[in-house]
């Protein structure tokens, strides 16, 4: 092959790239260069493993580094601030969910994300949470689970990451079932996998995704699931939810938010939204993730306010239910 046909060709697969990018991206020129997705979390857990995905989609389509940030510290208060404080460019971004605001709702984090950032984009995710045990757990069912903590008070120990979602899953939970676990700051979902398979805590809530290699391997097993609605996660058929299991009021969603610095030039956060759209819109991606067990949709622009309103009300409402704020 000439070196003609060569940068011929090479000149037509640019052509064909192009003509894949959000027009409003192309338009204003987002991004000028490496973009960071700050995420509050340690590599391996389920909120990393989309970033990552749909970290190398954007970078596929727009020609520029996309670069995964893992930032786990306090809980996720570093990598907010480090986005909040950082230049209104659109190229540093906070990749996380709605367990934001319960952040802000129990203390954990003091700017009101509501107020504190622009919401860029919002991805609602079909998952599910799993309260999982050991394989070799004594506890069989969930209602195994409550009855021990309620036999024996503070015996029987439940990992969560204090102060954010799954802290607030816990207290439904504790809430609808009488429960009386030893609440343990396990952090993030990797930590709490190495703690229940290393037998430290006898039980946790960890993203659905992120456990079943470890259910196929026989390493852990799921008593219940729960989620933004009561029915069972498709994941694990099997497996009943909290809801189902008798505890109506355990239901509890996520959405991902794709969060930029307040005074973010309107048209770049156009461009943003337009990006995740077309990635989160792309059908081999999202068959790839829906096959980790994460099927996301975009929330339309104009329905995110309000829908992110309504979730901020009832966080805050189930925070003061059940004393964290």
């Amino acid at each position: 092959m000439t070196q003609f046909s060569i940068a011929r060709r090479s000149l037509l697969a640019l052509a064909a790239a192009t003509l894949m990018l959000p027009q409003a991206a192309l338009a204003q020129g987002w991004p000028s260069g490496s973009v960071q997705l700050v995420v509050p979390a340690r590599a391996g857990g389920g909120t990393d493993a989309v970033a990552r995905i749909i970290a190398g989609a954007l970078q596929e389509q727009t020609g520029q580094p996309f670069v995964v940030v893992n930032n786990p510290g306090g809980g996720g208060v570093v990598a907010a601030e480090e986005v909040r404080t950082a230049a209104p460019d659109g190229q540093t971004l906070l990749f996380f969910h709605t367990g934001v605001l319960a952040m802000h709702h129990t203390g954990a984090y003091e700017p009101d994300p509501m107020t504190a950032f622009t919401v860029a984009a919002e991805i609602a995710v079909g998952g599910t949470y799993a309260l999982a045990v050991a394989a070799d757990s004594p506890y069989q069912t969930l209602q195994d689970l409550v009855q021990a903590s309620i036999d024996t008070p503070n015996s029987v120990s439940l990992g969560v990451q204090v102060r954010g979602s799954t802290h607030f899953m816990a207290g439904l939970l504790t809430s609808d079932s009488g429960a009386q676990f030893r609440i343990v700051d396990a952090g993030s979902d990797a930590d709490k996998m190495v703690q229940l398979q290393g037998h430290q805590i006898d039980a946790a809530l960890v993203n659905t995704p992120g456990t079943l290699q470890y259910v196929q391997n026989g390493d852990l097993r799921v008593l219940a699931t729960i989620g933004g609605e009561a029915g069972r996660d498709p994941a694990l058929p099997d497996v009943p939810s909290m809801a189902e299991a008798g505890y109506p009021n355990a239901v509890y969603g996520l959405d991902f938010l794709i969060m930029a610095p307040t005074g973010t030039d309107a048209s770049v956060v156009q461009s943003i939204h337009d990006a995740f759209a077309a990635v989160v819109g792309d059908e081999a991606i999202n068959g790839q993730l829906s096959g980790m067990g994460f099927a996301l949709s975009m929330v339309p622009q104009d329905a995110v306010q309000a829908r992110l309103e309504g979730i901020d009300a009832r966080v805050a409402a189930t925070a003061e239910l059940l004393g964290l704020n």
